[in-house]
């Protein structure tokens, strides 16, 4: 979907027997775009026929970080130690943030719990949260913290050089902050997190008699060991080797050793993320490893994000670990080739036409 389009998905969403002048109004288009875009939608099932009805959905509570996103991309070889020409750009961030888009562009009806500023950045992220799609209703404004802030340098390759993260408020994100949503948690078909989010909170998330399933993104080696206490709740868990080596202090183990440990530790599934290897998914009674798909990286900033997210999505239909690592991987490289941390047009239609053809 277009960003309007998600703009319209989410009006519809909000007041589904709006008339298409209402949501013209809304939206400040014409009623002649607005039409258009129901016919485009409801050809490709977003909408179904009369009314604006949208498909049944799992409710989906995604609890994380969301940043404002700097980055620069040099237009040349990278200069250590120098200042490099190129170009900078803001975009909503962060990886909690960045999986509710992914499964928003997917169908899914989305609810994002986050902590932002009091500010003018937490005004602007909140507005392209909405503009994704995702429900607000678990928004949480910081009367004094900043807004999360993510800078990020690239190289003419779209490869990650270095990076700067202020993310202080998202320590904020305790148990006591979140008492007043603990029952959008429980309530949830299915409740995504990932490891930005503090240690505490996380284990106060293991305690709560949940009605969903549990995803959760181990983020990075020094935050990984966050989600101890989650392991024996997890219906997936992403991880690359080493984050999964600190999450079991572990050392020198191979990945499939490494998962076979955590599926022992009550993960259902385990997404071992292999770098240029791919991907390996494994269960108690199957697994699978697949390679990567070629691709022309425009940025790799985010990829990690679409790829929990197409395995969730793959995982609430069903598939086998075949097709799940296949759509994974498929959302990954898609997302690799957009400019931003996630790809505008992130369908299921538009991902398994690209793994076509590869």
């Amino acid at each position: 979907m277009t960003e309007l389009e998600q703009q319209l998905v989410a009006a519809i969403r909000a007041t589904p027997m709006a008339t298409q002048q209402q949501l013209a109004d809304q939206l400040g288009i014409s009623r002649e775009s607005v039409a258009g875009h129901i016919m485009r939608l409801t050809r490709q099932g977003v909408i179904l026929g009369k009314g604006y009805l949208l498909p049944d959905q799992d409710r989906i509570v995604v609890l994380g970080g969301a940043n404002v996103d700097l980055t620069g991309r040099c237009s040349a070889s990278y200069r250590p130690g120098d200042s490099n020409p190129g170009s900078l750009a803001q975009s909503a961030g962060g990886v909690g943030r960045n999986i509710a888009e992914n499964l928003a562009h997917l169908g899914h009806d989305v609810t994002l719990i986050t902590l932002l500023g009091n500010d003018s950045n937490g005004d602007w992220l909140q507005q392209r949260i909405a503009a994704a799609g995702i429900r607000t209703d678990g928004l949480l404004r910081h009367p004094s913290l900043p807004t999360s802030t993510y800078l990020a340098m690239n190289d003419h390759d779209g490869q990650l050089i270095g990076a700067l993260a202020d993310m202080g408020i998202t320590d904020a994100l305790t148990p006591e902050a979140l008492a007043p949503l603990r029952s959008t948690l429980v309530a949830a078909d299915a409740v995504v997190v990932e490891a930005n989010v503090p240690e505490a909170t996380l284990a106060w998330l293991a305690t709560l008699p949940l009605k969903g399933a549990l995803y959760a993104d181990a983020v990075s080696t020094a935050k990984a060991p966050r989600l101890k206490p989650l392991l024996a709740h997890l219906n997936v868990l992403k991880v690359n080797q080493s984050e999964a080596r600190a999450l079991l202090g572990q050392e020198d183990t191979d990945a499939e050793a490494l998962s076979n440990r955590l599926i022992s530790e009550g993960v259902k599934t385990v997404a071992l993320s292999l770098g240029s290897n791919g991907l390996l998914l494994n269960t108690a009674s199957n697994q699978h490893q697949q390679g990567i798909y070629p691709t022309h990286i425009a940025s790799d900033t985010g990829a990690g994000d679409a790829l929990i997210a197409g395995i969730i999505h793959a995982d609430r239909a069903g598939w086998t670990l075949l097709h799940q690592a296949a759509f994974g991987l498929g959302c990954a490289g898609l997302t690799l080739e957009s400019a931003g941390a996630n790809h505008p047009q992130l369908t299921e239609t538009k991902v398994n036409q690209w793994i076509l053809d590869r």
